[in-house]
């Protein structure tokens, strides 16, 4: 019985012993687990003391045999094998400890907080096993009882780090800069961390190397963007540029079609009534200018139709501005464009199907196909020559008209110079007949006076009675010749006037009709009909130093300026609608007046609006400035 409780005692002891020499140096610290096949003579001790850690089972799992299904693991009697269980170990690699232990991960480690200021020194250095190196060819001993070579050595790396003994907390200032010194003097140290920390270490280098590889691929990105980004960026902008080029080129086409068009409609609608008027006034006894009168009305009924400008108007109304938002081709080409500047991804460019290099492609040679080009161009060119027909057939057949007019007017008026001979022959017949009356009454008298002197002596009683009859004779005589002299004296008193004088009449009345045509509108019609007026209109390019005006295409009524013409002289006074339109002449210093009328009106300022005349001389098929006139607007 004694022998019995020695034995338990004896045994008891035995444990304890074993227990203090092994269970300090095992912790269940951490995380880390893995499972080993236990072999033949392996002991649960050993690998505790190899993975420096308490936490070892052994336990039986059954064997599967991987190549077989599992209705044939059904059917077959399990077999188990026996393993080691380790948990919360240590790597059983050993390695030289540093001067300076860099605890740093062990610090950050976020998903439980294994450590803080408030450790010890000791659990802080247990989690790196650090212990002395071990003399070659015997163990690594790792054991923190009170008296152990490790405790000792923990307390003096606590001593070294400022701190009183291991069981001393490592405080702020070591957990903060996560760095533990342990350089003990003449000591050699060797470490081995726990297996969570070589994990924790794993994790972190794989996601630098995977930070570092997904770096390198943005720096790839970054470099591939920046060679080729800019490059498809630019093909594009070209590309656009050249749209919008196309785009701008048919809304300046379109711009001049408006003006034209416009420009044609008021022209062709004053030209209608300038043809009207013309073959109004046309002297139809005329035949040469009766046949021009016929030509001009088929003309008119040709050239200036109405259903012309009908069909313009409709063809214009069918033309518009046009924007590039309204073509898919260019929207498709903004849309990639801002795709590809917003771009930050090789793949976004490269995608076989849906690449911006793809896309790129199918708009390369694209066209916008402007429809309205066409429109335009046929209107404009259809507008050309609808002026053409005018000019060649409506203008050219009044000019002709003109120049007859003239002709005839140049030519001598027989019928009135025949009136003229005839009433100088009457004039004259009536004078001779006065004449030789008088010269006949004077021979009766001078007869008479003979004969009563003759026969005074022979018949003195019937000379009295003779006397008094001759006398009476002589007196009816003498009356009648003081008749006929005061009438020769008054045709000889009526002197003609001369040339000069007519002209300067002439001139008066002309300057005097013009007037009143400016103050009444109604009168001009009688003021162009009575002066033979003409519209003129100063010719664009002038040719030489002389200032050339030319047939207007506008009606007199509405013509800038008015040619008149009387006994071969021609005068050039401005039209009416200058006065009525005198705010449009003087605005901007008088650029419109002084450009119109160069070489034609000089310009002035005065109280009154008076124009002095132009002298023109005709000049082939318009005419010559001899002597240029003068405007004054009223300040």
């Amino acid at each position: 019985m004694y022998k019995s409780l020695i034995k338990i005692t004896l045994t008891i002891f035995l444990s304890i012993l074993l227990i203090n020499s092994n269970s300090f140096a095992f912790h269940k610290n951490g995380t880390s687990s893995i499972s080993i096949d236990k072999n033949e003579g392996d002991k649960k001790k050993d690998y505790q003391t190899r993975y420096c850690t308490a936490d070892v089972d052994e336990r039986k799992i059954p064997i599967i045999d991987k190549s077989e299904n599992e209705e044939e693991q059904s059917n077959k009697k399990v077999e188990k094998k026996s393993i080691f269980e380790i948990n919360s170990y240590h790597s059983n690699k050993f390695q030289n400890a540093p001067d300076t232990l860099n605890f740093s991960i062990l610090k950050n480690i976020k998903k439980m907080p294994y450590i803080s200021s408030q450790y010890s020194v000791e659990q802080l250095l247990a989690y790196y096993c650090v212990q002395e190196k071990p003399q070659e060819g015997k163990l690594k001993v790792f054991k923190i009882s009170q008296n152990s070579s490790t405790a000792k050595l923990y307390d003096q790396i606590a001593i070294i780090n400022g701190r009183e003994n291991r069981k001393s907390e490592i405080g702020n200032d070591i957990f903060e800069i996560g760095a533990i010194s342990l350089a003990v003097e003449d000591t050699k140290l060797i470490y081995s961390k726990a297996q969570f920390i070589i994990d924790e270490e794993k994790r972190i280098k794989v996601e630098e190397e995977k930070k570092a590889e997904a770096n390198k691929k943005a720096k790839e990105e970054k470099d591939w963007l920046a060679a080729n980004q800019q490059k498809l960026l630019d093909k594009i902008d070209k590309k656009i540029n050249t749209f919008d080029d196309q785009i701008a080129e048919i809304n300046n086409e379109y711009k001049q079609l408006k003006i034209d068009y416009e420009k044609f409609e008021n022209d062709f609608k004053e030209k209608i009534i300038e043809v009207e008027d013309k073959l109004e006034d046309v002297d139809r006894s005329k035949n040469e200018l009766k046949e021009k009168a016929k030509a001009l009305r088929s003309a008119k009924r040709a050239f200036l139709s109405e259903n012309i400008l009908d069909d313009f108007k409709t063809k214009f109304k069918a033309t518009k501005r046009i924007k590039g938002k309204n073509y898919k081709n260019y929207k498709d080409l903004e849309n990639l464009r801002d795709d590809v500047a917003k771009g930050k991804k090789k793949r976004q460019f490269t995608n076989k199907k849906k690449g911006f290099f793809v896309r790129w492609e199918r708009l390369e040679n694209s066209k916008l196909n402007i429809k309205q080009g066409d429109k335009i161009g046929a209107l404009s060119a259809e507008i050309k020559e609808a002026e053409t027909n005018i000019v060649n057939n409506i203008d050219t057949l009044i000019l002709e008209i003109n120049n007859l007019e003239e002709e005839f007017g140049s030519q001598l008026p027989w019928n009135l110079i025949i009136i003229g001979i005839i009433v100088f022959l009457v004039i004259s017949g009536v004078g001779a007949y006065v004449y030789f009356n008088n010269r006949r009454i004077q021979k009766l008298q001078e007869e008479a006076d003979k004969k009563v002197g003759s026969l005074k002596s022979d018949f003195e009683g019937k000379l009295k009675d003779t006397s008094e009859q001759i006398k009476s004779v002589g007196r009816a005589a003498a009356r009648s010749g003081q008749s006929g002299a005061s009438q020769q004296e008054q045709v000889l008193e009526e002197k003609p006037k001369s040339q000069e004088e007519i002209i300067a009449a002439k001139y008066d009345e002309l300057v005097s009709d013009y007037r009143e045509a400016l103050d009444d509108f109604a009168k001009v019609a009688k003021f162009k009909q009575k002066w033979n007026g003409l519209a003129l209109s100063r010719k664009e390019r002038q040719d030489g130093t002389k200032t050339i005006l030319v047939s207007s295409p506008r009606a007199f009524e509405k013509a800038d300026i008015w040619c008149v013409t009387f006994s071969d002289k021609y005068f050039a006074f401005a039209g009416s609608t200058v006065r009525s339109n005198m705010a449009t002449y003087m605005n901007l210093d008088f650029e419109k007046a002084s450009r119109e009328f160069k070489g034609v009106f000089s310009i002035s300022t005065g109280t009154n609006y008076t124009c002095e005349p132009s002298v023109l001389r005709k000049g082939g098929a318009g005419f010559v400035v001899e002597r240029a006139g003068k405007i004054v607007f009223p300040t």
